[in-house]
């Protein structure tokens, strides 16, 4: 994560699949914007819920590159808004390489997103 004052970089928003682990089948489209300092914030099609935990996967484009590379990441919501669009995600969470099975998921799912 950055600091946003002192970077001068702007807010970056990537393409997510949020996947609820008591369903892994299931996949919800996202977009997060880091927040600095703190965590991600995540913007969804439905609502989270804080007792559940879930799978994000972040699709990140190298800019230098021709190339995308995938966050696996999983934690549970520490907010979420009463419209079920936005839920917040503190750091602390644990990061891995999301295997082949998920990479194919997120490829079809973010496919027609902008």
């Amino acid at each position: 994560m950055f600091d946003q004052r002192t970077s001068g970089r702007r807010l970056v928003r990537w393409k997510a699949a949020v996947i609820p682990l008591n369903e892994p089948d299931r996949v919800i489209q996202g977009q997060a914007t880091e927040v600095a300092q703190k965590g991600i914030s995540l913007f969804c099609k439905e609502q989270l819920f804080p007792h559940i935990t879930y799978k994000i996967i972040l699709q990140i484009p190298d800019a230098m590159h021709i190339s995308v590379s995938y966050v696996d990441v999983q934690g549970k919501p520490i907010y979420s808004s009463l419209v079920g669009s936005m839920g917040e995600f503190r750091t602390g969470m644990r990061i891995t390489d999301p295997s082949n099975e998920y990479r194919t998921k997120i490829d079809q799912l973010l496919r027609g997103i902008g």
